[in-house]
């Protein structure tokens, strides 16, 4: 214990140097459980987002729709398949849906859509898309009014559905907001007057507020102003069982949100029922199965059980769904070792700079020490507790202070307004919430240790080649 002792004294002989070695390694730790966080944060969101939004943790089709998506390729052996699936000690739920490729129409656009048929109460147990409807925009669903259909944010804007008005009641927001009176006489100019899409209603703002005004209230007055085109009419046309053209009309009864707009570029919802009606022979048809189950890690082993009764049809994981999930997930580790790698590897430069000039100043102690009797391996575990000594430190307190910050960033948020458009493409949310798991902490103090251990090798080495009586004669 007495070495413990001695080189925790030593590392306290400059103040001042030490210091500045462990405020170097608290801000990098804290720079790297922030970076980890944030990155650990979108993972976990857009691993939630895909299973819950959008695949769910294994689904089936017939392995022939997957080639070929037509309307016929239906799943084979549908009752023997899902008493199966309804018998698994591993199933959370299920839903059944219809898949159909279809062109969606309103009086000023049109787009591409895969409009899936389902059964709304059913839906709800899987998937979480209900809760993704937006502020003032409807609703989800039901089977009271079986000729609605949900569209996305991304899909109204698409079909001109998406427009901005500036009302009284906009007005009236914004005063409650405390928006100064100059840029609500602004905006009387333009009271009452509709601006089809978004870029003509930014246009409008950038010709009116100057950037200072736009930093201020922009982001207000479009939240405001934004109105949904409810209830409007959408026409749809696909091909029904005879390959014949066939148009159906539903009503816009509510607009949802997610963190992928290419998801919600393409996915519309309407009551499986009525979509029946459409492409003829009165029985609902079966494209897909979702299967939500009680724990993430089962999904493979879920996937060889069904498969010994496929039949025909493919099983595929939330892996083979969404790769790009599944990729960030599994990789995590390596994003651990990048990230705190490089920072340890700047901050070895800074300890085995420190720890030389700490034996340069104490050849003559060092040679000392060998003369009245302390052997190499001592004067080696010496310096090399000191070095982790002082990496551990700085270290405890970046973690400390890194975890801190990362719990208040988890409940607040962070929102990367400016980059939002482009994550969302990728599919990771605009508004990241950071998380630490344990296990990095772990991960940090062993990388530490490691960093510490290596970076005391060569100041350790100088030390053993002193000569004591060439150490003794020193000034």
């Amino acid at each position: 214990m007495m070495i413990w002792s001695i080189a925790w004294k030593n590392l306290w002989r400059n103040r001042k140097r030490s210091l500045v070695v462990i405020v170097a390694v608290t801000i990098g730790i804290i720079s790297g459980v922030l970076l980890v966080g944030i990155m650990e944060g979108w993972i976990n969101q857009r691993l939630h987002d895909a299973i819950y939004n959008e695949v769910s943790h294994v689904q089936i089709h017939n392995k022939e729709y997957l080639k070929n998506e037509e309307i016929d390729l239906t799943i084979k052996n549908y009752d023997q398949l899902t008493n199966g699936i309804d018998s698994l000690k591993e199933l959370a739920g299920r839903v059944n849906r219809t898949r159909i490729f279809a062109m969606a129409n309103t009086p000023w656009a049109n787009t591409g859509v895969i409009i899936y048929g389902v059964d709304p109460e059913k839906e709800r147990q899987v998937t979480e898309i209900y809760k993704k409807i937006v502020p003032g925009g409807g609703r989800y669903p039901d089977k009271q009014s079986p000729a609605d259909i949900l569209i996305s944010d991304k899909t109204a804007g698409l079909l001109k559905l998406k427009q901005y008005i500036i009302t009284d009641g906009v007005i009236a927001k914004l005063k409650e907001e405390r928006i100064r009176a100059d840029i609500l006489a602004k905006l009387e100019k333009h009271k009452d007057k509709r601006f089809r899409s978004p870029g003509d209603f930014r246009e409008m703002l950038k010709q009116e507020f100057n950037k200072r005004e736009l930093d201020k209230a922009g982001r207000l007055i479009t939240e405001y102003a934004l109105d949904y085109r409810l209830r409007n009419k959408i026409q749809v046309t696909f091909s029904d069982l005879r390959g014949t053209p066939v148009q159906g009309i539903f009503r816009v009864c509510g607009i949802y949100k997610t963190t992928n707009t290419g998801f919600d570029q393409t996915a519309v919802f309407v009551n499986a029922r009525e979509l029946a009606k459409l492409y003829g022979g009165g029985e609902i048809l079966n494209h897909e199965i979702s299967i939500l189950l009680k724990n993430i890690d089962d999904a493979g082993v879920v996937r060889d059980k069904l498969s010994r009764i496929a039949d025909g049809n493919a099983v595929m994981t939330w892996k083979e769904l969404a790769p790009d999930a599944a990729l960030m997930h599994d990789f995590m580790i390596i994003y651990y070792f990048i990230f705190i790698g490089i920072i340890m590897l700047a901050l070895a430069f800074g300890i085995i700079n420190t720890m030389l000039m700490s034996i340069l100043e104490r050849t003559k102690e060092l040679g000392m020490l060998m003369a009245i009797g302390m052997n190499r391996r001592r004067i080696f575990q010496m310096i090399m507790l000191e070095t982790v000594f002082l990496t551990l430190v700085g270290a405890v307190a970046g973690m400390f202070s890194g975890w801190i910050i990362t719990e208040i960033l988890g409940k607040t948020g962070i929102h990367f307004s400016g980059w939002g458009e482009g994550f969302e493409a990728m599919g990771f949310a605009a508004k990241v919430y950071p998380v630490v798991p344990f296990g990095f902490f772990v991960f940090v103090t062993a990388m530490v240790v490691a960093t510490a251990i290596i970076s005391s090798l060569w100041p350790a080495r100088k030390a053993l080649r002193l000569n004591p009586l060439e150490a003794l004669r020193t000034d």
